[in-house]
């Protein structure tokens, strides 16, 4: 049986994540040491809270470089949910100025700012319906999922600089939100699949076989 490794860094929900992933038939182990980021064939980076905060942890763990060894220099496949996806990108503007992993080119940036309604309510709490992009694979994102609620819990959003790396976004008001993005090995989801029920699971399920 596949194992997927959920990494424990002080900033995540590990607990739902593992019993998604044994829902959909994989053997999920919890990691918190660099030498089993070096070993692990399959990686989940979760992550609720502050973005700064989130990077801090990371640097204090030493994980950040083998991180970068496992997801770009070696390839292997990494998944990063709600903050965990966040932190893929370049930078982020939560509260300052933050470094981000820099795997996908792009900023993380408020709801509020970035929307003209006054009204918006922040953060969005919310199951939202998920559109895919022309981009989309449909491996990781089958048909039968396209168009379907998955739940959000974010104050902030991803930028993308280039459109190539997003797969599905989810209309919020005025804004559209990028809700999946990709690049080669590295796939991230705004929303939470684990908490997502029935759809939820078959996007897990179509990622931990598909992402390569």
């Amino acid at each position: 049986m596949k194992i997927i490794s959920i990494l424990n860094y002080g900033c995540g929900n590990l607990l739902s994540i593992k019993r998604a992933i044994e829902e959909v038939g994989y053997s999920p182990k919890i990691i918190s040491e660099k030498k089993e980021i070096e070993k692990a064939k399959f990686i989940i980076l979760p992550g609720v809270g502050a973005f700064e905060n989130a990077m801090s942890l990371l640097r204090y763990k030493n994980f950040i470089e083998p991180l970068k060894q496992f997801a770009l220099i070696d390839k292997k496949p990494l998944l990063g949910i709600c903050l965990g996806m966040q932190i893929l990108l370049t930078k982020s503007f939560e509260m300052g100025e933050h470094k981000g992993l820099d795997f996908i080119p792009g900023i993380v940036t408020s709801l509020k700012k970035l929307s003209k309604k006054k009204e918006i309510k922040v953060p969005q709490i919310n199951w939202n319906k998920i559109k895919f992009s022309k981009e989309s694979e449909s491996r990781i994102l089958q048909k039968n999922i396209h168009n379907k609620n998955f739940y959000f819990i974010h104050s902030y959003m991803a930028r993308l600089d280039n459109q190539k790396n997003l797969l599905g976004y989810c209309n919020y008001y005025d804004l559209s939100i990028p809700a999946i993005i990709r690049s080669e090995n590295i796939l991230g989801c705004q929303f939470h699949p684990e908490k997502s029920g029935k759809n939820g699971l078959i996007l897990l399920k179509n990622v931990l076989e598909n992402l390569k």
